[in-house]
């Protein structure tokens, strides 16, 4: 797939659904996408219904917002009303309920909260207001840490002395690891993340699926992207390979970005880790270094929060792959996007939302 230049052309799209179902056959398997923007394509262009029903596809935790905590939304809203600080933010993560309010709800009541596109827009409002606390809210997995590590270092360099970051960045092959270890949901294969595998390289893959002895193919986000990867893993899996293959090569390497690498080593370190719905993870997140210790929101300043999930949302258990969006009972009735009781439901990389939209 990576020599086509039209990666929605529906007949190849045909031809590779049907060449999936040669290989599969009758023999039932599983596969996990791990990324919010290849579940959003499944559903939009109802890639599900394009493969044979033995090959059953299943949902990850691959959205970066819906695997935050929720404490870490109730934090951020603590910090913009109690602490008079300017929140600066993706917008996907304004309309994530915490236990009382979302950053959108904080804003309607006097908090100043900033959706922005770029980390670095923070940087600058910071220079601009050198009088107001900016605090940055760095989510994410592997794509979007090098782009806050970038933030902190330059603040440093400008000895910066009222910005700070509120960090709850994850690692996607440790979560991986996790799935694989507790085994609640059968996975015979993953189609993993193609930005993040882009910084992390496909190396980072290698121990998991020689130790689990299970496949993974790198996967981009266009309809053919994915199909082709699904073509490639249905082939390991039916050979009862293990093999770590590439179906997004022109952006990943095996090496992956050894430059952005660099940045995250000497930016944060390795931390176990709480992700929504999973609990605590080893070695599943990051934590700021202590050599730039004075731009982390939570040594900066004292939070005080009291946090609870909410009343019948099982989001945990359909990042898990356990349960799809259809099985929780406040889908499309009491939890839709227009009012969100779930992380999965704010998102347009969430299995809920694309599920609410497209299915």
């Amino acid at each position: 797939m990576n020599g086509s230049k039209d990666f929605k052309d529906p007949v190849l799209a045909k031809k590779l659904s049907a060449a999936i179902a040669a290989v599969v056959g009758d023999a039932p398997f599983s596969i996990m996408e791990v990324c919010g923007g290849q579940t959003h394509t499944i559903y939009k262009y109802r890639l599900r219904e394009m493969l044979p029903p033995n090959l059953r596809l299943v949902s990850g935790p691959g959205c970066p917002v819906c695997v935050t905590p929720i404490d870490y939304i109730d934090k951020a809203v603590f910090l913009a009303l109690e602490k008079g600080a300017t929140i600066y933010t993706f917008g996907d993560l304004m309309r994530v309920p915490g236990t009382t309010l979302s950053l959108e709800q904080a804003q309607a009541e006097g908090a100043d909260v900033q959706p922005v596109y770029s980390p670095l827009q923070a940087l600058a409002a910071a220079r601009e207001f050198p009088g107001r606390q900016a605090v940055f809210l760095g989510i994410g997995f592997e794509t979007t840490l090098p782009g806050i590590g970038l933030l902190i270092k330059q603040a440093q360099e400008a000895d910066l002395g009222n910005l700070s970051v509120l960090l709850s960045a994850k690692r996607v092959p440790p979560v991986l690891e996790a799935l694989l270890a507790g085994g609640q949901a059968r996975i015979d294969g993953f189609v993993t993340p193609g930005h993040v595998t882009a910084i992390i390289g496909t190396k980072a893959y290698d121990a998991l699926c020689e130790n689990y002895h299970v496949p993974m193919v790198v996967g981009g986000f266009e309809p053919l992207d994915l199909l082709g990867a699904i073509h490639l893993l249905s082939k390991e899996m039916v050979a009862g390979g293990q093999g770590n293959r590439n179906a997004y090569s022109r952006v990943v390497s095996h090496a992956g970005n050894r430059k952005a690498q660099a940045l995250l080593e000497a930016v944060f370190e390795v931390k176990d880790d709480a992700l929504r719905g999973l609990g605590v993870i080893p070695r599943a997140g990051y934590a700021i270094r202590e050599a730039y210790g004075r731009y982390d929101a939570e040594r900066r300043f004292e939070i005080a929060t009291r946090s609870c999930e909410p009343d019948g949302c099982i989001c945990g258990e359909i990042l898990c792959g356990v349960k799809a969006p259809a099985d929780c009972p406040l889908f499309g009735t009491v939890c839709t996007p227009g009012s969100p009781v779930g992380s999965c439901m704010v998102s347009n990389e969430g299995a809920c939302n694309a599920a609410f939209l497209f299915d």
